[in-house]
């Protein structure tokens, strides 16, 4: 983890979801996220499948594999 990312793990910052949107593509589902910390987006990622809540779970899985665990992304 960078130190970047350490300064934002702090017990009294919130990293938030700034942005989640589903939308349909053609046959596609598209899942975007963005989080944000005070205001300033760290990550936006997107994924796409034909089932919406596979393309939402890869879409946080690239979340996850950012920030690493532990963090609970809906």
């Amino acid at each position: 983890m960078s130190a970047t990312q350490n300064a934002v793990a702090t017990k009294d910052s919130r990293v938030t979801e700034f942005n989640h949107i589903h939308i349909r593509d053609g046959e596609d589902w598209l899942c975007g996220r963005s989080m944000a910390f005070e205001d300033r987006e760290l990550i936006r990622c997107e994924a796409r499948d034909p089932d919406e809540e596979e393309a939402c779970s890869r879409c946080s899985e690239q979340i996850l594999a950012y920030f690493g665990d532990p963090m609970h992304v809906q």
